[in-house]
């Protein structure tokens, strides 16, 4: 068990050291709510979570709906990626997703 005051004494070290930017990230979230001592995330918890699975079958479904076999691995990725962003709401993907929806309607014109 830790010492309250040697986490609080290592917390302010890593404040410290920090740059002008980042503590300021911290700042907005909130120094006392801040947990520089997280344990790092299974990376387990991605690849399995149910937002992936759904994401692998929608692109697998999409290679066969085009009679096509997977063009590559980074392919891949990227179009898994792109769909598991779409299920979780990322707005990178939804920009993307909105991009090409617009591009496909200018071109019909």
């Amino acid at each position: 068990m830790v010492d309250e005051n040697e986490y609080e004494m290592k917390k302010k070290a890593i404040f410290d050291s920090m740059s002008k930017r980042g503590q300021e990230r911290i700042l907005r979230i909130g120094y006392e709510n801040w947990e520089p001592f997280q344990e790092p995330k299974d990376p387990r918890e991605r690849m399995f979570s149910s937002a992936s699975l759904k994401a692998n079958v929608l692109v697998k479904e999409f290679y066969q709906s085009q009679g096509e076999r997977e063009e590559s691995v980074s392919l891949h990725r990227e179009l898994f990626e792109l769909c598991r962003g779409l299920i979780d709401g990322d707005a990178r993907a939804r920009t993307i997703y909105d991009f090409c929806v617009w591009v496909k309607e200018k071109r019909q014109l």
